[in-house]
């Protein structure tokens, strides 16, 4: 498929495939956000990190640590997404996941854009790709492998190895068919990153859902 191709395409060293690469980019990019903390008082950025929408309603996930400053201090901060097109817009909290570091946003005016999550988690040595948006207007690809839970940790993480920046903590990482197998969580250098695995976004959005 052109997805197939284009995340192929985006860790190719061939310049011949760069139509390619931006196929990816154009297909996955609309539902690609940074999530920005504003101070209320200044208008500057407090911290930055990267969400995806999840459904057609304008439901976006990221990590809670992302967004806990706004849950914690409403007052003082304003939370809002900036868009692939420069779009800024104001976002509302639905739900949190404190425990497994997730949290579930929705922009106000809705998008039809939206990533697909996969029906199964990914196998042992396969090639997985993570997302973010971590610099404005900016959207990285870093390629990677899934390498299972991290053993002995107290909260469920998989081993991703792969180079995750801060500023894409929230984003999705994909499958070759760009569907959603994990949500970026953290860094611990030298090729090594750790995701949220899928089941606990759908968790806490299927509990979302039924309300």
């Amino acid at each position: 498929s052109g997805v197939v191709s284009a995340v192929l395409s985006a860790i190719a060293p061939s310049a011949a495939m760069a139509n390619e690469a931006e196929q990816l980019f154009n297909t996955l990019k609309p539902a690609l956000y940074q999530i920005r903390l504003i101070e209320q008082a200044t208008g500057n950025k407090s911290s930055i990190g990267s969400g995806f929408q999840i459904d057609e309603s304008g439901v976006i996930a990221t990590n809670y640590h992302v967004i806990s400053g706004y849950v914690q201090h409403q007052n003082k901060f304003k939370l809002e997404y900036l868009d692939n097109q420069g779009n800024k817009a104001p976002l509302e909290v639905l739900d949190v996941d404190v425990i497994n570091d997730l949290a579930l946003v929705k922009r106000l005016d809705q998008s039809t854009s939206f990533f697909s999550l996969a029906p199964q988690p990914p196998s042992q040595g396969e090639k997985i790709y993570s997302l973010g948006n971590p610099h404005d207007l900016g959207m990285i690809v870093v390629p990677g492998t899934y390498n299972g839970l991290k053993e002995k940790s107290f909260y469920d993480r998989i081993h991703f190895t792969g180079s995750v920046n801060p500023g894409m903590s929230g984003g999705p990482t994909v499958n070759i068919r760009g569907e959603v197998v994990g949500i970026n969580v953290a860094t611990a250098g030298n090729q090594i990153g750790f995701l949220v695995p899928l089941d606990k976004l759908n968790q806490l959005y299927q509990g979302y859902q039924s309300r």
